[in-house]
């Protein structure tokens, strides 16, 4: 259904979002996105907004950075420079992180702009969150940049430059699917906290301080790894990255298996869906309509006519139904490579769902009341 040299970038792509150099960016920048703004009351086509142009902000520095260096190999630097140089900033970029947090922890927020999103219509967010995807995107240099340069960038080179410039909107495109769909989940998610819960905001500023403390230690280890494997190829392997990198490679090959391009469709179809239910309440009527009508045809089309369920809903509910499987694995196969992202999974599910049962009770207790 998609060529597959355009299915290959868009696939890449979206490996890249997990890569193992920069893995534990991911996790950090979405405990930093929950954390920041705890005092924050937008309205929900707001928060949705907010959420999808900070998101599209960070995959965009990100592929602007991997562009400018499939640039510069080409034409500037030899790839062994910059794979020697890449571990050095990624120890730097660590660093910086893990006083960030304890400063959080302590109760301080310090004003570093590349790390810390400011709100207003006129302020810095966006260049803050710009700046986060430049780092995002340094420290994954050294795992994403061989295929990346082989596949994406080296295709200008093959094919000329039209077709180059689809290759790289492909697989800026599947990059973009991950981080936008994850972002904007939590934007969702966590626009139900500040109204429902305010007594438990503190414990979001937290949640983001050890997100910061975890990611930037994994990134001092890893580019200390990575400095060593470069001074002496025997080098020992390291348990901690040994440990990041198969839950890396179990996620490639679940990709893979599934197919790229239908992960990706699958992400964007959802997050063209949750866009409209956010921004559609602020819409006058026909708009609202026609925007709803799109978007039915679109899962009709892709849904159900291309994929005959098997896009979304029915891989859904399979996974739902073997849902308590899993949970009972927990304790018998504990180290099983996706333990982690189930109890993840679990608990962030489950507090979303006590967040609107809870909502659903306040809101019919009070309307009960004389």
């Amino acid at each position: 259904m998609i060529d597959i040299g355009i299915a290959l970038p868009f696939t890449l792509g979206i490996v890249t979002a997990v890569n193992p150099c920069g893995f534990a960016m991911l996790p950090t920048w979405l405990g930093y996105f929950i954390g920041r703004d705890t005092d924050d009351t937008r309205a929900r086509p707001e928060q949705v907004m907010r959420g999808l142009v900070v998101s599209l902000t960070l995959a965009g520095a990100f592929v602007m950075v991997f562009g400018a260096l499939g640039l510069a190999v080409t034409y500037l630097v030899s790839e062994d420079a910059v794979a020697r140089r890449t571990p050095w900033v990624t120890v730097a970029i660590g660093a910086m992180l893990i006083p960030y947090g304890i400063a959080i922890l302590a109760g301080r927020k310090p004003n570093l702009s590349f790390l810390r999103p400011r709100k207003g219509p006129r302020s810095r967010e966006l260049w803050s969150v710009f700046g986060f995807g430049v780092s995002y995107a340094v420290v994954s240099i050294g795992c994403a940049a061989p295929l990346f340069l082989l596949h994406v960038a080296g295709s200008f080179r093959r094919n000329g430059i039209i077709e180059g410039l689809v290759v790289y909107l492909a697989f800026a495109a599947g990059m973009a699917a991950v981080l936008t769909a994850l972002t904007l989940s939590l934007a969702v998610a966590r626009g139900g906290a500040v109204r429902h819960l305010r007594r438990l905001l503190p414990h979001i500023d937290r949640i983001g301080a050890f997100a910061l403390l975890l990611g930037g230690t994994y990134l001092i280890i890893y580019g200390v790894y990575e400095i060593r494997i470069l001074a002496d190829v025997n080098t020992g392997s390291n348990p901690i990255v040994d440990a990041v990198t198969t839950l890396q490679v179990h996620l490639t090959n679940w990709t893979a298996d599934v197919g790229g391009t239908r992960v990706g469709l699958a992400l964007w179809l959802l997050i063209w869906t949750t866009a409209i239910w956010g921004v559609t309440p602020a819409m006058a009527f026909r708009k609202r309509r026609d925007l709803l009508i799109a978007t039915a045809v679109a899962w009709a089309v892709l849904e159900g006519i291309m994929y005959r369920g098997e896009l979304v809903l029915f891989p859904v509910a399979r996974v739902a139904i073997a849902w308590p499987a899993r949970i009972s694995h927990w304790l018998s196969d504990p180290v099983r490579w996706a333990v982690p992202l189930e109890v993840l999974v679990t608990a962030t599910t489950l507090a979303i769902l006590l967040t609107w049962a809870r909502a659903a009770l306040q809101g019919s207790t009070g309307r009960r009341r004389p």
